[in-house]
């Protein structure tokens, strides 16, 4: 049997990708558009839904009327972005069921973490056993203080080692429960009367998820063996 983790890296890196292609075509479809039926986005917003693209695709098909070619054009982008987002949906759901097949309950109890952000986590990890405390965990994730300070100023910079793809889903979480969180913004709040400046007390909020994110995957991790 393939790892979960290894199974997920494999699934997130295409969705990744995907997303990407799908963005290209997007902005491909907005360039083509703003040359053939000028003021558009007022009936089809950003193309960032279903629906969007939809009206879009009605807006390119009436535009084909008195500029062919790039009504055409646009149209066959709308509907390229639309398998692509399709195709990563699918991916998306292949995600969520494994998770929920393989028992992730901890992790994804976390306000913050959807299956697209557990999935990256546990992709990137690749095995928690193999961090001996949540200090080498946050090592791993880049959030781990640098310290540089001054005198008697105590401060600590942004560490930019570490695995980018867990320190940005890291970040993902941060910004939820910065927002939703009511724990989280008084984390935040305090470490602000501490005298740290707004993105140091970011940076503080993640590397507490980073000791949240070990211990959850911890916590899963014995709960599957004892299955």
């Amino acid at each position: 049997m393939v790892p979960l983790g290894d199974e997920l890296k494999l699934l997130t890196d295409a969705r990744d990708q995907l997303i990407v292609e799908a963005g290209r075509w997007r902005n491909r479809a907005h360039a083509l558009l703003r040359v053939a039926a000028p003021g558009y986005q007022t009936k089809t917003g950003a193309l960032a839904s279903a629906g969007s693209v939809r009206r879009a695709r009605a807006v390119a098909k009436r535009a084909a009327q008195h500029d062919p070619l790039r009504g055409r054009l646009a149209i066959e982008a709308l509907d390229r972005l639309r398998a692509l987002e399709r195709d990563a949906g699918t991916l998306e759901r292949e995600i969520r069921d494994l998770l929920l097949v393989r028992g992730c309950t901890h992790l994804i109890a976390i306000r913050g973490v959807g299956p697209v952000v557990a999935a990256k986590i546990l992709g990137e990890t690749r095995g928690v056993g193999r961090f001996r405390s949540a200090a080498a965990y946050a090592a791993h994730t880049g959030t781990a203080p640098v310290p540089a300070s001054s005198g008697r100023v105590r401060r600590h910079r942004l560490n930019r080692g570490g695995n980018r793809q867990l320190n940005r889903a890291l970040y993902t979480i941060a910004m939820v429960q910065a927002r939703w969180d009511p724990s989280a913004r008084a984390y935040l709040e305090r470490k602000l009367a501490e005298g740290k400046s707004a993105a140091e007390a970011r940076r503080c909020l993640k590397r507490h998820l980073s000791n949240v994110v070990y211990r959850a995957l911890r916590a899963d991790q014995n709960a599957l063996a004892l299955t």
